[in-house]
């Protein structure tokens, strides 16, 4: 059976606890969707045991939510086939070959960088405002790139997609402008008026995604999100106040 963690009604089943989850819960989905938020997030993850709960809770949940449209989070690392695929983001693959092979109504969302509320947490965004707030030294890529996608428009874009397109695909969901990493720590030092206490590294880890079916579904259905350079300062600008 699907655990505690998830919210059923008419609509729409969540299974997670995470920020992801919870802005599923709170809002509502308008089709009969079963929305799983509760995979492994952290892209340094090497321990088989969180593997193996994310895959015996996901087979699980396919196997309680048939005939439900399934939407499932994975990473847009997995579309750039030249990016060097670590234990995560094999464990991602494979769990996107269960889905396919388990549903015939998904929804797999590819996501990069993810922020929603800036909390304690070991995803990237969060992690250098917290480590700029509390003056704590860390090191930064001087060639590291990243996209990323603030939560409410996660939720946006999934509603849409699951009101407005077929099922079974996969698609990433970023703001198409690519931020390198230094400049994310600037727009954090901008917003909050203080110098980052950090060390560049000589070493490169980015990768290019190709969103052009994305940017082509946003203009078709007129979908109102401000994608683009000042995409991220705008954001962040809103949590920081």
């Amino acid at each position: 059976m699907v655990n505690s963690r998830s919210i059923k009604d008419k609509f729409c089943t969540v299974i997670g606890n995470g920020q992801l989850a919870k802005i599923f819960k709170e809002k509502q989905i308008v089709v009969n969707s079963c929305i799983f938020a509760s995979g492994v997030s952290n892209s340094s993850c090497v321990e088989e045991k969180q593997f193996k709960r994310e895959e015996t809770l996901l087979i699980d949940t396919l196997e309680n939510c048939k005939n439900k449209n399934f939407v499932y989070f994975s990473s847009c690392a997995l579309s750039a086939l030249e990016y060097p695929k670590n234990a995560y983001y094999i464990h991602k693959e494979k769990m996107e070959n269960i889905i396919k092979e388990y549903s015939k109504n998904y929804y797999i969302f590819r996501i990069p960088q993810l922020f929603g509320d800036l909390i304690l947490h070991k995803t990237l965004i969060n992690f250098i405002y917290k480590s700029i707030v509390h003056n704590h030294r860390f090191n930064v890529y001087d060639e590291a790139y990243r996209y990323v996608i603030e939560i409410n428009d996660v939720y946006m874009l999934v509603n849409e997609y699951l009101t407005h397109s077929k099922s079974c695909i996969t698609v990433d969901l970023a703001n198409p402008y690519r931020y390198k990493v230094l400049d994310i720590v600037e727009t954090f030092e901008k917003l909050l008026d203080k110098k980052a206490n950090y060390e560049i590294l000589q070493k490169e880890d980015k990768y290019i995604l190709d969103l052009s079916s994305l940017e082509h579904f946003i203009k078709d259905k007129g979908i109102n999100i401000d994608f683009g350079e000042e995409y991220l300062m705008h954001k962040l600008k809103e949590k920081i106040k």
